[in-house]
């Protein structure tokens, strides 16, 4: 007979898959930058290897990325549909996250109780589901094995055999994404904890931390050394252009933290962090504070992306609520309120329905709003059938993989600036493109980079803040080739130098 643990696990698992699918497959598209994975599938897929060499994104460029995650799809897209591979695979991933944080709730704090209300919540980080739900994301699955890594590193301390899964599990996640440097910065800052406080350093611990760190250093130093060769230490912020710092490296805010996270885990995190810091000592505490303070460093000095940082804060601090959650119902236990303790863990619940729970269906609903339309991805497939596989496509940034995946054309501009060399002078280029109003500014920036086809959807009015183009009123020049709710426009004319 199936332990009670165990059904309420697979209850919440199911509640949770189930609502992340119900969301997934409102819409048969995907967010834009699950394009970019989409098209690595498809090539990985029918050629065995990754596009490195990519001859449509900014009309030919090489690409640097670890392929581990596209290889996994790809590995299901051989007996799969991939469109059902993209909505499904990722958001079982995801939901796995509560298995983890059951298992290291439990390590935490040996309560049942604590361990599955932890599991509950984690569920339902706000900015953790709305950002994996449909956009194909590396993090669905490197979220979840970042978490299993810390619940091998607890367990090495009881058990040995726990160090091949460690070591299996850090091989794969240094093969998936750069972020994990984010664990090496964590798990050296556990280190120092244990240092300070005169605990006693389990050998096999440190000797894979220190493992750990030359294997991730040395992976990510071999696949990103043209990177480094070329953008210097600019490498750290992936080239991105001055212009969109500001809107990938947000500074940390109380308000951003509150509601991507839910002010329970935030609350009962922070108190934790103070509590072990200066009043007590335990080393499971210190493993998440080191992720905790590593994650708030890294997002202080803006060298992770704001939303990034806030998923990884989010797990850490439904963690540290178990903690939270356990001491004070021992607490409560030993007062003369225990009678009142239902009240309280009921109270708890509604505070985190509304603040958790709702917030994190509105925000995947509004991000599924904002998946490309039915009518964008049928402009998109009018260019694929009606354009020469040669011609250079100009679509806003957000757009820029959608031209390569969809209409499988050249584009001018995407979100992958890495080894790019003008990308601050294209992204300026594309902007004065949909923005001036003169013909004689517009026409030689299309020369300069043989764009065919101007592709103009509300998205790209929105993000110019423009109604259409203001110069295209000369038919010789700008034939207007398709107008639907989205408008094609087809560039004509050139301006030859004296």
């Amino acid at each position: 007979m199936l332990k009670k643990e165990y059904i309420w696990l697979a209850l919440i698992f199911g509640l949770v898959l189930g609502i992340r699918l119900y969301f997934a497959f409102q819409t048969p598209y995907f967010s834009e930058d699950a394009y970019f994975n989409i098209r690595q599938v498809e090539h990985i897929r029918e050629t065995g290897l990754p596009l490195f060499k990519d001859d449509l994104s900014y009309s030919g460029r090489n690409f640097l990325f670890q392929p581990f995650f596209q290889y996994i799809l790809a590995f299901f897209n051989l007996f799969m549909p991939l469109n059902l591979v993209c909505k499904l695979l990722p958001n079982i991933f995801a939901s796995c996250l509560i298995f983890i944080v059951y298992l290291i709730a439990k390590e935490i704090t040996k309560s049942q109780g604590a361990a599955l209300f932890s599991s509950f919540i984690s569920g339902f980080i706000p900015i953790f589901f709305a950002e994996t739900v449909n956009s194909v994301s590396v993090f669905s699955l490197v979220i979840p094995l970042m978490f299993f890594l810390i619940y091998f590193l607890i367990k090495i301390n009881k058990d040995e055999k726990y160090i091949n899964h460690f070591v299996v599990s850090i091989i794969i996640i240094a093969l998936m994404h750069a972020s994990a440097f984010l664990l090496i910065m964590a798990f050296l800052l556990y280190v120092l904890f244990i240092k300070i406080e005169h605990l006693k350093q389990n050998r096999a611990e440190l000797e894979l931390i220190i493992f750990s760190t030359i294997l991730v250093t040395w992976l990510n130093f071999i696949i990103y050394k043209n990177a480094f060769l070329a953008h210097g230490q600019f490498v750290i912020w992936q080239n991105i252009p001055k212009e969109l710092l500001g809107q990938y490296f947000s500074q940390l805010s109380i308000l951003n933290a509150l509601f991507y996270i839910g002010i329970i885990p935030l609350v009962s995190g922070v108190y934790l962090i103070y509590k072990y810091i200066f009043k007590k000592k335990n080393r499971k505490i210190y493993l998440l504070m080191g992720f905790a303070l590593s994650g708030l460093f890294l997002l202080w000095f803006k060298l992770i992306p704001l939303k990034t940082g806030l998923i990884f804060f989010g797990v850490i601090f439904v963690l540290l609520f178990s903690k939270f959650y356990s001491d004070s119902i021992l607490f409560i236990d030993k007062t003369k309120f225990s009678k009142y303790k239902m009240v309280f863990i009921a109270v708890i619940f509604l505070v985190f329905i509304f603040n958790s729970v709702i917030p994190t269906l509105s925000y995947t609903n509004r991000v599924i709003k904002e998946t490309a339309s039915k009518n964008e991805i049928d402009s998109f497939l009018w260019l694929k059938n009606n354009s020469d596989e040669k011609d250079v496509i100009l679509a806003s940034l957000d757009e820029g993989y959608l031209v390569n995946a969809v209409a499988e054309r050249k584009n001018v501009i995407d979100k992958n600036f890495l080894l790019i060399k003008d990308a601050e002078q294209r992204l300026e280029d594309v902007k004065k493109i949909y923005t001036t109003p003169y013909e004689t500014e517009a026409i030689p920036l299309l020369n300069k980079y043989n764009i065919k086809y101007i592709l103009l959807s509300k998205r790209s009015m929105n993000y110019y803040n423009i109604a259409d183009l203001n110069y295209r009123t000369d038919e010789k020049c700008f034939e207007l080739a398709y107008d639907k709710e989205v408008k094609i426009y087809k560039s004509l004319c050139r301006m030859e130098e004296k």
